[in-house]
């Protein structure tokens, strides 16, 4: 079976031949298969907001192919276009990037590009501002009257709208206190749940990585440091911080407890720890 996203060998260099010669991404290989969870993590300014570029075709690789369903995107202008739409890009602070006059012509644009009936476009605008959670009051409003993290969700709810067999965020909580983290952490997986969608999303969050992804794509320097499971990546604790990366705090506990002598098993959520911790203490 075909992956849904399958990125071969990407490199892209900003400013080829000058003296601002800078490159950001080097050989980078991944898939992503069908309703899949996958979290790119790494510090800034190491490739990941160019990567995701990348996989709607907005950033031309200096080499390298992003493939969907087996195709180059760039191998035909009509594979480009659906490329557009298949992949769902929100970028970091989409709130910026609201212009309509109300919420609902906001959240309604990109399907209405996308040259479906206007019945249509209103079916997916109206469910998508469900999903996140946005009042039938709001979509008459200006999308300015409204709250920081109501205008976040408007962003998101805009891309949701075009129903893409890829959604790809960059740092989607980002600025957001505890509980609009969790709140629009949770609208992306409800979406997925119920579309059965492929989500990519970037974060400096080892916790939200760790507790939301089925899969971890660790970048350092413009390549791939390591990828696998949340379990596969964490497990290197070490090789992350050698390269200036975190772990989720829990990770931190089991290994001070494991200095003092208690034998643990690697856990990176807290409901993991807490079973981890229980385990250890039947045992004695």
């Amino acid at each position: 079976m075909t992956d849904l996203l399958t990125v071969e060998n990407l490199t892209h260099i900003y400013s080829p031949g000058t003296p601002f010669e800078k490159k950001a991404l080097s050989d980078v290989s991944f898939s992503i298969g069908e309703s899949e969870m996958t979290a790119v993590i790494g510090q800034t300014g190491r490739g990941k907001s160019t990567l995701i570029q990348h996989l709607n075709g907005i950033l031309k690789p200096t080499s390298g192919r992003v493939l969907i369903h087996g195709e180059d995107i760039r191998s035909d202008k009509r594979l480009l276009r659906a490329a557009r739409f298949a992949v769902g890009l929100v970028f970091q602070y989409p709130e910026y990037q609201l212009f309509e006059e109300t919420v609902l012509k906001d959240i309604s644009f990109g399907p209405k590009n996308m040259g479906l009936s206007n019945e249509e476009t209103e079916r997916r605008a109206l469910e998508a501002a469900q999903i996140v959670g946005l009042s039938e009051d709001d979509l008459s409003k200006s999308p300015f009257e409204l709250s920081g993290g109501q205008k976040r969700r408007v962003a998101i709810a805009g891309i949701l709208a075009m129903e893409p067999q890829l959604l790809v965020l960059d740092e989607p909580t980002a600025g957001l206190d505890p509980r609009g983290r969790e709140q629009i952490i949770g609208y992306i997986k409800n979406y997925r749940e119920k579309h059965r969608t492929s989500v990519i999303f970037v974060t400096h969050s080892m916790e939200d990585a760790a507790e939301n992804a089925q899969r971890l794509i660790v970048l350092h320097r413009g390549s791939i440091l390591m990828q696998g499971t949340p379990f596969e990546v964490f497990e290197r604790a070490e090789e992350l911080k050698s390269a200036g990366l975190g772990v989720p705090k829990v990770c931190e506990v089991i290994s001070e407890l494991r200095s003092r002598g208690i034998n643990l098993k690697t856990a990176f959520t807290p409901e993991a720890a807490a079973s981890v911790i229980k385990g250890a203490r039947a045992r004695d």
